[in-house]
């Protein structure tokens, strides 16, 4: 008798261990940026809904927006995350809430470039020969950059100074590159010391501003 009940007891305890414990059902949405829950903080940052078993759904967050081709983008504000929900009307007419976290991160640093050369957000002094300065292409990219993007310069400012630091001729140049007659003037100036190339105008397609243009020098070779 004394093991019956034992084994009773045993299996009673079992089943009620059984019946506390809770299964996490897997979500009904995916909120995604490119695969990756990782947004930057100051820009539009494009996000990708899907939604199974769904008759409806709406989002709503921190710096959610629709455009009007029904597309949705998150801009954070502040903080290191940010969290959007998602209330779901199922086919089975059941409301589900879910939460997506996504993490937060500053823009990157700015570099300015010449062929290819260049520094990261700051003055840096790089050496180029005088040909390679004719038609020499200017650009800009975003160190560390998770996302495909697009950034054309439309024009810059160039001048020359002497060893002083004194001004010597100064160039508003449309376009993204140097072209003849300002490479003429470059190379006929035999005072020139350093080419400072800053002031970028440009186009994005992350509707970004960069409040601080970084500045670059080049020394001839």
């Amino acid at each position: 008798m004394k093991k019956l009940l034992l084994l009773l007891f045993t299996s009673l305890s079992f089943y009620a261990q059984s019946d506390s414990l809770s299964i996490q059902k897997p979500k009904l949405s995916v909120v995604g940026n490119d695969g990756m829950k990782v947004l930057y903080r100051g820009i539009s940052n494009p996000i990708s809904i899907a939604v199974n078993n769904a008759l409806s759904y709406k989002i709503s967050g921190d710096g959610v927006s629709q455009d009007l081709d029904g597309k949705y983008a998150i801009r954070p504000k502040s903080g290191n995350e940010t969290k959007v929900l998602l209330e779901i009307q199922t086919t089975d007419s059941t409301t589900v809430v879910e939460e997506h976290v996504f993490r937060v991160k500053p823009l990157p640093l700015v570099s300015l470039l010449v062929n290819k050369k260049g520094c990261i957000n700051g003055d840096c002094t790089i050496e180029i020969q005088k040909k390679e300065l004719l038609n020499a292409e200017i650009t800009v990219k975003l160190v560390d950059f998770l996302f495909d993007y697009n950034i054309t310069v439309k024009g810059f400012r160039l001048y020359l100074t002497n060893s002083n630091g004194d001004t010597l001729a100064s160039f508003d140049i449309q376009g993204n590159k140097i072209p003849q007659d300002i490479y003429n003037e470059i190379i006929t100036n035999e005072k020139t010391s350093l080419i400072i190339i800053h002031k970028i105008a440009f186009d994005s397609d992350l509707n970004l501003s960069i409040s601080k243009t970084p500045i670059i020098k080049i020394k001839t070779i």
